[in-house]
């Protein structure tokens, strides 16, 4: 089957008609995410990402399901609860955003969504909005840090996450004066992007310095990816994952991390296979078949237990840098 973005929009279309007929108390549904881009297609997989908005009650707050091999559909449901006072979503990225590309209305009762996007739109790309969004992100990426020494030494996957965490906050926070948050797929492609247009290439090579991947990878993909494919099926096979996990997510995964090691650019699939394998890591109860692997990631990225102190150290010394290269833009926008 040939996949375009007609083909994408039609399984959208369809998918919302079918929420419909289940749960008649759906108020609106728009799209987010990469359907909204040129290249949804990454190694020939996409998902497909919905916001259902309900009157009332929300059956759950995630849910993913296969619509082929290549496409599966990641849903967030919502009521209309979660969207009152909408300009305040001018200084909100992840709900803000989406709100602001055209094309995205699927299904709009009464032009309510079509009034949500006019008023979250006005003024969002303003300074002033721009700013407050990327500091509630450094401020967020701030408290996970300090939040890094009281964490246990025993439980290091959990020390793991929350660094991870920080990282990424803050380089939402730089990309954020130019653009929408990073998806995992895609996030050291277009943080290397957004940051070249921003002049910054420190930053760039401070945040891969944090992560670990300034040295030559590509001779470890192979084996790192085919253990966190066969963990990623693991996992489906113990117990019941989140959503962001399934099992209509492994081809979404696996392909894409795989189309990245192939392209030009070392560093592009790291973010994706260490922080998806590392949320298999905390999912699972006992060791998985490919944690040796994993513990050899870890490993190459010097980003071991016995090297938290340092790490954390300089992740401050980082978080400062990102803070006095927003302030530069301020200034310059007379802020």
């Amino acid at each position: 089957m040939r996949i375009t973005k007609d083909l994408l929009h039609q399984f959208a279309t369809d998918t919302v008609k079918q929420h419909r007929r289940s749960e008649p108390d759906i108020h609106a549904a728009y799209l987010m995410g990469s359907l909204l881009s040129e290249t949804p297609l990454l190694g020939g997989t996409t998902d497909i990402d919905l916001v259902l908005v309900h009157k009332y009650y929300a059956p759950t707050e995630r849910e993913t399901a296969s619509l082929t091999p290549e496409v599966s559909v990641d849903i967030l449901h919502k009521t209309l609860a979660d969207f009152e006072e909408p300009r305040q979503f001018r200084q909100n990225a992840q709900i803000g955003y989406p709100l602001t590309y055209n094309h995205i209305l699927l299904y709009d009762s009464d032009h309510w969504l079509e009034f949500l996007q006019s008023c979250v739109t006005a003024g969002f790309h303003r300074a002033d909005n721009v700013l407050a969004r990327v500091n509630v992100m450094l401020a967020s990426a701030r408290d996970l840090w300090r939040g890094l020494y009281t964490l246990p030494e025993e439980n290091h996957l959990v020390w793991l996450d929350q660094f991870l965490r920080s990282l990424a906050l803050s380089a939402d926070a730089i990309a954020g004066l130019i653009g929408p948050p990073l998806t995992t797929r895609r996030f050291m492609t277009t943080l290397n992007q957004r940051m070249e247009e921003l002049g910054t290439p420190d930053a760039w090579d401070g945040f891969c310095g944090l992560l670990g991947c300034l040295g030559e990878l590509d001779h470890k993909y192979r084996d790192w990816i085919d253990a966190f494919e066969k963990d990623l099926v693991h996992l489906a096979d113990t117990i019941s994952p989140p959503p962001h996990l399934a099992p209509c997510r492994q081809n979404y995964y696996v392909h894409g991390i795989r189309a990245l090691a192939q392209n030009e650019g070392h560093n592009n699939p790291v973010w994706p296979l260490l922080r998806t394998w590392l949320d298999i890591q905390l999912a699972l109860p006992e060791q998985s078949p490919g944690y040796e692997t994993w513990q050899d990631l870890v490993s190459t990225l010097n980003i071991t237990q016995d090297v938290r102190e340092g790490k954390t150290r300089a992740l401050d010394a980082y978080l400062d840098r990102i803070e006095v290269l927003i302030e530069a833009w301020s200034d310059a926008y007379g802020f």
